[in-house]
């Protein structure tokens, strides 16, 4: 069974094995052939999935200790960080301007303040709450990462959320033109 790109994580993680399109090498049993289940690596797994709890969710607490610029973009800075290159040299925003002050408007459940400051954030904000009970359930399981990330079709997710990107930040683009 092959869960396609809207899955639920049930499926996933209750996915019986498949049946092998090959022969298998010896000594390997067909019941444990394509098992979600971690190979001899367990620990380097239970690592990944670590990493890929711990990095979104320090993402999300980090956006509750910011406040949202008014201004829409440049929240970071409260990071320490420089302002933005891009817009500093052409006047343009570039298409991470106001994920920063997006994901700090999210985190505290303001969705217009969010999808003002940058509207393909919003996506990019849920996208990061919903990985972190999928990559504690990994960890926990030791599943295989790629295993799971093929099951979920991560790939394609990536592709969608790339486009989206580009496209919001080409509308912010033609909206500065026209408008001002």
């Amino acid at each position: 069974m092959r869960v396609g790109l809207w899955g639920s994580m049930t499926e996933v993680l209750q996915a019986q094995p498949a049946q092998p399109a090959q022969p298998m090498p010896p000594g390997v049993a067909p019941e444990h052939a394509f098992t979600m289940r971690a190979p001899s690596n367990a620990f380097g797994m239970r690592i990944v999935w670590a990493i890929l709890f711990f990095l979104p969710l320090a993402v999300v607490v980090t956006s509750a200790f910011l406040t949202p610029s008014a201004a829409g973009l440049g929240t970071h800075t409260q990071l320490g960080l420089a302002p933005c290159g891009f817009y500093e040299w052409t006047g343009l925003p570039c298409p991470g301007c106001g994920l920063t002050t997006c994901f700090a408007h999210m985190v505290r459940g303001e969705v217009i303040g969010a999808s003002r400051a940058n509207a393909f954030g919003v996506l990019l904000f849920l996208t990061t709450l919903v990985s972190l009970p999928f990559s504690l359930l990994g960890l926990w399981r030791g599943l295989s990462v790629s295993a799971v990330l093929e099951r979920l079709s991560v790939d394609k997710m990536a592709l969608i959320l790339a486009c989206g990107s580009i496209g919001v930040w080409l509308v912010r683009l033609l909206t500065i033109y026209f408008v001002y």
